[in-house]
Parts: structure tokens; sequence; C-alpha cells
């Protein structure tokens, strides 16, 4: 029963990502998936849906329901105030067309770690990058990679990022989002060092070889210079929020839990952001809220509706099979090494880092910690890396998202996609694993 039970497992995880990578609703691919596990362990039937699925699913839902509606909101009111678009016109003027792909890497990168949703950020960077990248002939393939990388990857290693996966590994492991800061400082120069130059360098190769920008039709607004045709918030008044949030973390870093801290940042930014710029958001700030909060319930019953497939996994037999193989090799390997692994396999199940954090944390986390020769620090920073390699797989749901918006294929840009938020992320795994091995953290 117990190998049935594995199979079962094994063809659940692959349905999930089959139908997902097809474009079914993540909510329905991961009931599915539920039910075949189910049923391949012959474990109680409506007892495992509503006791196991649904209770995981709404305990993840409640827990994390004010980050993303307040994180949302805030988002929502950087892009309808015109704010994301005037840091990234100010940022893009003082770099020049030469440094158009490093200036949209780092622009992404910052109005992440200052809170913008990643799911918003390409709606307020894309309309001001097309036509930088059409002046300076960049290929429009490197776009999905560059958002993730900037929104995601660099976010995450960075100290105090207010993402949901380190506020989950935080809370988790007792220690705060600043842990580990020399690791975090050594990767996440190591991480921006390499992302300027591949990007630099894709972008010199598909040149070379012919490939330029390519327009979609839905560019020719934006080539003509007619991004918004409104008046945008001066730089100081569109960066204020941002930096109000910034400062807020570092001060309730130590006084707050995690996602308290983080919310009342945030809930605060979007405060100061209404006040500064409400010439640029009067007569529709209450719907711009709105809309802010409705858009973040889908992201957050997608991320629900994972762990309640993970939870159904994690109760049926043959999961037994794969915990017993982490932990051996957390023995026979090094424990640092064997999460890098172990993290990796449950972010590529769900095709979301946060996740895969979330059932590291649920699953294996009190284990590796009861080895004693794990510093929580340490390991913050390793999972947290580990979690973004696999997560972006096709079949994950923000890298589709992200090509659609671009007007790009999948197939096309997705090998770089693979080199930056795949095996990029697992590089810097391995690299804060061996940095935490010799006691560099």
């Amino acid at each position: 029963m117990e190998i049935i039970s594995v199979i079962g497992m094994v063809l659940g995880v692959a349905v999930l990502i089959y139908l997902t990578f097809k474009g079914i609703n993540g909510f329905v691919a991961s009931l599915v998936g539920s039910i075949i596990v189910i049923v391949s362990s012959a474990l109680p039937f409506w007892g495992t849906l509503t006791g196991t699925y649904a209770a995981s699913l709404g305990s993840i839902f409640g827990s994390y329901l004010f980050l993303f509606t307040i994180g949302s909101a805030y988002s929502e009111l950087m892009k309808k105030s015109g704010a994301a678009e005037s840091i990234a016109n100010f940022l893009f003027g003082f770099l020049g067309v030469k440094a158009t792909v490093a200036g949209t890497l780092i622009i992404t990168f910052l109005l992440a770690y200052g809170g913008v949703n990643a799911f918003i950020i390409i709606f307020a960077v894309y309309p001001v990058a097309v036509p930088m990248f059409r002046k300076a002939n960049v290929s429009k393939l490197l776009m999905p990679a560059i958002f993730l990388y900037g929104a995601v990857v660099l976010n995450v290693v960075t100290p105090g990022a207010p993402s949901m996966l380190c506020i989950a590994l935080s809370e988790k492991l007792g220690v705060t989002t600043f842990a580990a800061p020399t690791m975090a400082i050594v990767l996440l120069v190591l991480a921006f060092g390499f992302g300027i130059f591949y990007f630099t360098w894709a972008s010199n190769s598909l040149r070379a070889r012919g490939i330029g920008f390519v327009p979609s039709e839905s560019d020719a607004e934006l080539i003509a210079g007619s991004i918004s045709g409104k008046e945008l918030p001066p730089i100081q008044l569109a960066i204020l929020p941002y930096i109000v949030i910034i400062v807020l973390k570092l001060v309730l870093a130590n006084s707050m839990s995690a996602s308290d801290g983080i919310n009342t940042a945030m809930g605060v930014g979007a405060i100061v952001l209404i006040a500064t710029n409400y010439k640029y958001l009067k007569g529709h700030i209450v719907e711009d809220l709105v809309t802010g909060f409705l858009s973040s319930i889908n992201p957050l019953l997608l991320t629900a509706a994972l762990m309640g497939f993970a939870s159904v996994v994690n109760a049926c037999a043959g999961f037994q099979y794969f915990m017993d193989f982490a932990m051996m090799l957390a023995d026979k390997m090094n424990p640092y090494i064997s999460a890098v692994i172990v993290t990796n396999v449950f972010s590529g199940i769900t095709g979301a880092s946060l996740s895969g954090t979330q059932i590291f944390c649920s699953t294996m986390a009190d284990q590796f910690m009861s080895l004693g020769t794990v510093n929580p620090q340490a390991l913050y920073k390793v999972v947290g890396m580990a979690a973004m390699g696999m997560d972006t797989l096709p079949h994950c749901p923000t890298f589709v998202m992200e090509a659609q918006v671009c007007g790009v294929t999948t197939k096309e840009s997705y090998p770089h996609v693979l080199v930056m938020t795949v095996i990029t992320p697992i590089v810097l795994a391995l690299i804060a694993a061996a940095m935490a091995i010799v006691g560099l953290i």
C-alpha cells in the first residue's frame, strides 16, 4: 500500500504541474492533485478534504490575509498615483539608454524592496521600459527574466526584504528578516553583479544574432511616448513613502514580529502616500484601495490552495519516504546542503517559493533545528535562497503572466528565466550553504 501511496503522490504532483502549465486555475489543479493523493493513499475522502486540505488552506489564507491585502493596496496606490512610474522615469533618465538593461533591473529591485508587489511591478515598469528597450534595441525576450530576478531573487537576498517568504521563514526559525547579515551582503553583491553581467551579455548576444526589439501590438502608444497622458508626482513626493517604509522596517525589526512589522510599515507607507500624493489620487482613493485589496485575493487563494495540497501530501504514507530521504541526506552529507535539495523539491512541486518555504517550515524545519549543528540565521538564508530555485519551472504562474504582459512567448523567453531564476538561485543557495558550513554568517 505504501508503494501505491508513493506512486499516487508523484502522480498527484505531476498532474498539478501539468494542469497549472496548461493554464488551469491553481485552486482547481490543487484540488485534483489532492484527490489523486487521497484516493491512492486510501485516506478518508471527505475527512481529508475538509479536515486537512480545507483547514490548511484556511489557516494560510488567514495568516497572510493582511500581508497580501495591505501590500497590494499600497502597490495599487503607487501605480494609480503615478509614483512608481515617476521613480522609474527618474532612474531611467539618470542612468540613460546605454544602461537600459541594468536600469530596468535596478528599478524593479528598488520597487520590490520598497514593498510593491511583484504582480504589480511589471505594470508600473513595463510602460516606461518599452521606449528604452526600443531605443537601445534590446530584445523583450529578456523582460520576464529581468522582472522576476529583480523583484524576487534580488529582493529576497537583501536584508530586511518585505517578502512573504522571508517573513514566514524568519518567524518559524525565530530570527529577524535582517538575519545572517554577512552572508546576505556577500550574496547580494554576487547576485547583483552577475545579474547585470548576464543581462548585458545576453542583450548584446541576441543583438549580434539579429534579435533586437520587436514591439507587440499594445506597444505602439508606449513607443510614441504617450505612456499615461497624465501628470506624474515629482520624484521627492513619489519616493517619500518608499523611504518611510524602509526606515520603519529597520526601526521595528527587533520590536515586532516580521509580519507585524511589515504590515505596520506598509500601512503607514500607504497613509503617507495618500497624504503626500493626494493631488494625484483625488477622486479614486477608495476605488484604488478596494481594487488593491481584491486583486490580492486570487494570488493569496492560489498560495493557500497549494499549501492545502501540500498538507494532503504530508498526510499520505508515501511522504514519509521523502522525509526519511531528506534526513538521510542531512546525516550523510550536510544539513545545509540537504536543506537546499529538499526546499528546491518543495518549490518545484508547488511552482511557488512561498509555498515551498511553507512546506519546509511545517514538515522539516523542526527536525533540522533538532540536529543541534544548524544555525537558525544561516538556515534562514540558505532555505530562502533555495526556495527560489525550482519555483520558476515553466508552470510558474508569475512567469506565465509576465510573459503575456510583455508580449513574448513562454518558449522563447524561458531560457533566460531558467538561467537567472532557477540555476542562479540554486548556485547562490549552495554558496550560502558553504558559507554556513565554515561559519561565515
